[in-house]
């Protein structure tokens, strides 16, 4: 049988005067979906919840991003605490039955939900003890020259420096008598920025504008290269962003966060890995003088999870300290009630609970809703026509 003949092609037809064609016009090749007529993605709801969506979605980026670059730059166990953080509780039980699911923190640098949990602590231990009757409170910051390299050396120099710069006649003289710093690291196109926030305290006018100067020429004598020191003085925050006499806990957020501004250089793996090994086992938040011991007992406290406060229970008697541990749970496994506390899923199928939870605390899903009911309005319920209802679901 001979073969078929193929068709000729139909010619290209030729580009209107005065334009390119093919796949030099608009730089490339045609496509058959024209430039910019894709739907755009419309979000439905309030302007807020849609900022705040945004917002996580990108904070989880730079998380999986630094994660990631963790977990093959040989950080196999940070990298997998970090990506994991809030996706896994403890279930504890207590003596009276009731059992409480706490999530297991990574509590690494790059995480800002463990950040939060850890700063909230020392915010209490610091409006604790200012008396803003007798003293004045600065909020002073202390930086050096940008550096090429962060290596735990030249962190531990930076505190050598700021601690010299404590023990001078200038500070002295200035009639400071303690506070907390935090030391930071951000990245930009010069390198790394490392710096200091601080909280001083002073007796009422003892600090002036003198002093500032004087501390500016002490730090170059320190640094060697060095001398940009900014002090302002500290105040409170309206909810509105205005400023009120009164310090609260909105205006130590700046000092008291832990976070890390991972978004400069959560793409740059090296650079995450640089910054996790630079800061790996530093005390990021350290006080003296009359703050001297704040910072340490505020992450003890963290740590043991207010142990000595009551759980909650049915019976009203266990504290946080009388639970025992039982076992892992991921949280496919639970949901959310609306006082913001996680239980165990329920299900109604024939499978049961898995082998390490106990049957007594599985139901059915028709019984759980009934029971609800029953206990938040009991007289729905009332009179023979419901008697045994459920024990009929």
């Amino acid at each position: 049988m001979p073969l078929a003949t193929p068709e000729p092609k139909t010619p290209a037809r030729p580009p209107a005067r005065g334009l390119r064609g093919g796949i030099e016009a608009e730089g490339g090749p045609y496509v058959h979906t024209p430039i910019g007529t894709s739907p755009p993605q419309v979000f439905v709801g309030r302007t807020v919840d849609g900022i705040e969506k945004k917002r996580k979605r990108e904070r989880f980026k730079h998380i999986a991003a630094c994660a990631f670059a963790l977990l093959y730059g040989g950080e196999q166990d940070a990298g997998k605490a970090l990506l994991s953080c809030g996706r896994y509780f403890q279930r504890i039980n207590f003596p009276c039955g009731t059992y409480r699911l706490v999530p297991f923190p990574c509590d690494s640098v790059f995480c800002p939900d463990c950040a939060a949990r850890r700063s909230k602590p020392l915010q209490d231990k610091i409006l604790a003890r200012m008396n803003q009757e007798e003293n004045d409170y600065f909020f002073l910051t202390v930086t050096v020259k940008s550096w090429e390299e962060l290596t735990r050396e030249a962190i531990d120099r930076l505190v050598r420096m700021f601690r010299e710069l404590r023990e001078s006649d200038e500070w002295r003289d200035a009639g400071i008598s303690g506070g907390v710093y935090s030391i930071e690291s951000t990245f930009t196109h010069a390198g790394w920025h490392p710096h200091l926030h601080i909280l001083i305290e002073t007796k009422k006018g003892a600090l002036g504008l003198h002093h500032v100067e004087r501390f500016k020429e002490r730090w170059l004598k320190i640094t060697g290269d060095s001398r940009y020191i900014n002090l302002k003085k500290m105040y409170g925050k309206t909810r509105k962003g205005g400023k009120t006499k009164r310090i609260n806990r909105s205006a130590l957020r700046e000092l008291v966060k832990y976070a890390t501004k991972s978004a400069d250089f959560s793409r740059k793996p090296d650079r995450v890995l640089e910054f996790f090994r630079a800061f790996k086992g530093v005390r990021r938040m350290q006080s003296f003088g009359s703050f001297l011991g704040v910072a340490k007992d505020a992450e003890k406290e963290a740590n043991e999870e207010h142990t000595k406060e009551p759980v909650g229970c049915s019976c009203g008697l266990c504290k946080w300290s009388d639970g025992k541990y039982i076992c892992k749970v991921h949280i496919t496994e639970t949901f959310l009630l609306a006082d913001g506390t996680r239980q165990l899923k329920l299900f109604d199928s024939g499978e049961g609970p898995p082998d390490y939870l106990p049957v007594k605390d599985w139901i059915s899903e028709k019984q759980f809703q009934v029971e609800e009911v029953k206990r938040m309005q009991p007289g729905l319920f009332a009179g023979p026509l419901f008697d045994g209802l459920s024990h009929a679901v």
